[in-house]
């Protein structure tokens, strides 16, 4: 019995065939990414030519850094999938250029600061590098060097920013305590947290050690504590001051009682010995040849090697990842510019 296909049957047909053709590829394409991804050493950032004269001695390394300074929180975040700076990365970055030996490093740095751990880890991998090697280190910003980011570029010999960029924010913050008075209900829902604070609700806690709950939303802070707690924070800001006192040569008191903690334009911030000049990196480059008189030049760069399957996978977990960099800045003592928590 001959059977005979509608023409709908056979779109039909031909339509889950080639679906299903396709299903497959993308399966194996994506398995195939999963195998080189876990094979491959991910954590190597190599330095590539960029432009000039290939065999030139006269070597610019430019290490681009953005986003907050935090450290890779358990070893989830690589190769810089997403905007921000890690200690770690930096470093594999640094020790290969200890051995390329190059005459200047250029650090293209836009950053809102970042948690006083991770800010100190990465300055001192830029003092240790000036300490051994010959490399002059100029950092520029094209839109924004605040706070820790500030203290970091304060490692190296000058520091240069683009018109309109945004300066300062020599400041430090410790985490915010939130106090809930007689709360009745805590919920989650679409626009946020919501705290009703009537009547009261019982809350235990299990500690050992006086003070151990502390930043317990549901107690208030005593007064020791407050002390205590605003003690630490000046410890690390008359720190953050006499850096960029001794780095700057400005007088402490100038640094505390006219910059502030505020935040400047470029023009302002030269005006305030900040930065040394107003440049765009084109022009550093050439300010660069010129004062070091080199009749070629060769600039290399660091570049990650991220792969499909880690480009793929960003897609999905970028709001998480914004979760764990505001978690980890919002517990610690930080050097932040306090308008970035507002995307937290």
């Amino acid at each position: 019995m001959k059977i005979v296909l509608s023409k709908k049957m056979v779109f039909f047909n031909v339509f889950f065939k080639t679906l299903g053709f396709f299903a497959a590829f993308i399966l194996v394409f994506i398995i195939f990414n999963i195998i080189v991804f876990l094979i491959t050493d991910n954590t190597r950032n190599d330095f590539i030519f960029k432009e000039g004269d290939k065999n030139s001695n006269n070597i610019i390394a430019l290490v681009n850094l953005n986003g907050p300074i935090v450290n890779n929180i358990n070893g989830i975040l690589k190769n810089n999938i997403f905007s921000f700076i890690d200690p770690k990365e930096l470093k594999t970055n640094i020790d290969q250029l200890l051995k390329i030996e190059p005459k200047i490093l250029v650090v293209k740095i836009n950053s809102p600061g970042g948690t006083v751990s991770a800010t100190h880890e990465l300055e001192i991998i830029f003092k240790n590098f000036k300490k051994n090697s010959q490399t002059k280190i100029y950092f520029i910003t094209e839109e924004i060097l605040a706070s820790g980011a500030y203290w970091v570029a304060t490692s190296g010999d000058k520091i240069y920013a683009n018109y309109g960029s945004i300066i300062g924010s020599i400041g430090v913050s410790g985490p915010s305590w939130y106090y809930y008075n007689n709360p009745v209900s805590i919920s989650s829902g679409l626009f946020g947290e919501t705290i009703t604070t009537e009547n009261g609700i019982e809350i235990y806690n299990q500690n050992s050690g006086k003070s151990k709950d502390l930043f317990n939303p549901f107690r208030k802070p005593t007064e020791k504590e407050i002390v205590h707690l605003q003690s630490m924070v000046d410890e690390i800001y008359t720190k953050f001051v006499n850096n960029v006192s001794k780095k700057r040569n400005i007088e402490t008191s100038f640094i505390k009682n006219e910059i502030g903690a505020l935040i400047y334009t470029s023009e302002q911030a030269k005006n305030n010995y900040l930065i040394d000049d107003i440049l765009n990196y084109d022009d550093l480059i050439k300010v660069i040849i010129t004062e070091n008189n080199f009749k070629n030049y060769k600039i290399i760069q660091n570049k990650n090697k991220i792969n499909f399957f880690q480009k793929y996978l960003s897609s999905y977990i970028d709001n998480n990842f914004n979760k764990i960099v505001c978690k980890n800045l919002i517990s610690n003592f930080v050097t932040i510019m306090p308008g970035y928590f507002n995307s937290c």
